[in-house]
């Protein structure tokens, strides 16, 4: 495999290891009083759903190092002092890549619990909408929009039940 200028590796090797591994990354839990916001996707995977802010984590990436890059990526306002908390791993399957092509994309998720410091709200790069759901309800859908299975289960796991 070779590395790009940058140093990530190249378009065709990418595309390769996304069909040969499981990515790793990390999902936003960010919870406001008693509530958790959730993005209309409108991007690959899970274009359409509703779903938590999340991404892939880099290449000698620490996991609080990328946290803080997503959070700053997805998120207008400010992450509170408190350290984020990990809730749970998670596997998701999704029958396509984020680019939208038949790849398979297999992701190995680390879910963290985060607090806000004030009032934030979804950058609009990779959202139509964002809601805030509230966690003692089961989520189903909203605006005649699915909340994707894999974030379903956060909501049971934020309640206490079972993480994966």
């Amino acid at each position: 495999m070779s590395e790009g200028i940058d140093g990530y590796l190249s378009e065709a090797d990418f595309r390769h290891a996304i069909a040969s591994v499981p990515l790793v990354s990390v999902d936003l839990l960010v919870v406001r009083d008693g509530h958790l916001l959730l993005g209309l996707r409108r991007d690959e995977p899970a274009q359409g759903t509703w779903f938590v802010p999340g991404g892939r984590i880099r290449r000698g990436e620490r996991i609080a190092d990328a946290l803080q890059r997503i959070w700053r990526a997805e998120i207008v306002g400010e992450l509170a002092g408190e350290a984020p908390r990990l809730v749970g791993a998670y596997e998701h399957f999704y029958e396509r890549c984020f680019d939208g092509s038949a790849t398979a994309t297999h992701y190995v998720v680390l879910a963290y619990r985060v607090t806000p410091a004030s009032d934030v709200m979804l950058k609009p790069d990779s959202h139509d909408a964002q809601w805030w759901a509230p966690i003692d309800e089961s989520a189903g859908e909203h605006g005649s929009c699915p909340v994707h299975p894999n974030a379903r289960a956060y909501f049971s796991a934020l309640r206490g039940g079972d993480p994966a």
